[in-house]
């Protein structure tokens, strides 16, 4: 992945030398396009009264749609990055990489099937602070607090830098998964908003925004602990002149 095409061998011709700073450049350029797009979404809902169906392709607040289909692909490559952390670590660490790679290929089928729906219990909306409507982000705040404490001698195992990177990636998506979930439901339970409203509309776009951003900086740091690792990356894409040409 970081080789630089060698001119002088004819082998390194056609390879695309890529770096950790331009994927993730590619990534959150996705990213701001997607939040974009979702912007102009709203507008086109609540400004100028825009069927909603055939805009719910590029909506952040519905599922089964482009975004929803790019933050599982990015949740499954991060997920694959630390399988093959885990394949070059020392017994403990790899233990560790592979239970994390389980963890978000876990994240990845909540992302795409909305697992986490099963938690909301609507009889309880009344009874919780507003803030706590959507009751899933309770029992999944207390496992992500179970889990920072389950992997702190694993982060104190590791590069400083890397579990830095580690960290802050983490805090950003769950301040997107579930700071941002946490406010639209205080702001719609307590009548400051409405729920289908360009201010729902924008704290769905931030939230989802986040979270994305999160899973990028994840990335961006597993690919710098593979390269702490081996230097190099074989994921490089080669082209050759056609077996059959005429």
């Amino acid at each position: 992945m970081i080789q630089q095409p060698n001119a002088a061998d004819p082998r390194q011709i056609g390879i695309i030398p890529l770096t950790p700073r331009s994927i993730r450049k590619l990534l959150m350029a996705i990213t701001a396009g997607l939040l974009l797009a979702h912007s102009v979404v709203q507008v086109g809902i609540y400004g100028f009264g825009a069927e909603k169906h055939w805009l719910d392709s590029l909506n952040m607040d519905r599922e089964l749609n482009l975004p929803t289909l790019f933050s599982t692909a990015l949740l499954l490559m991060a997920a694959l990055l630390m399988q093959r952390l885990g394949q070059s670590s020392d017994r403990i660490a790899a233990q560790d990489w592979r239970l994390l790679s389980k963890i978000f290929i876990f994240l990845a089928l909540d992302e795409a099937l909305q697992i986490h729906e099963i938690l909301i219990i609507p009889g309880l909306r009344h009874q919780v602070h507003p803030a706590l409507a959507s009751t899933w982000v309770v029992p999944y705040a207390v496992l992500a607090l179970i889990l920072l404490w389950r992997f702190r001698r694993f982060l104190g195992s590791i590069s400083r830098a890397t579990a830095s990177r580690l960290l802050r990636s983490g805090a950003v998506y769950i301040g997107g998964a579930i700071g941002m979930e946490m406010i639209g439901s205080f702001a719609v339970r307590s009548n400051l908003i409405r729920l289908h409203s360009p201010w729902y509309g924008a704290i769905t776009g931030l939230e989802e925004a986040l979270e994305l951003l999160g899973i990028v900086l994840l990335i961006d740091a597993l690919l710098r602990a593979l390269l702490d690792q081996r230097n190099s990356l074989d994921l490089t894409l080669r082209l050759g002149p056609d077996s059959d040409s005429n």
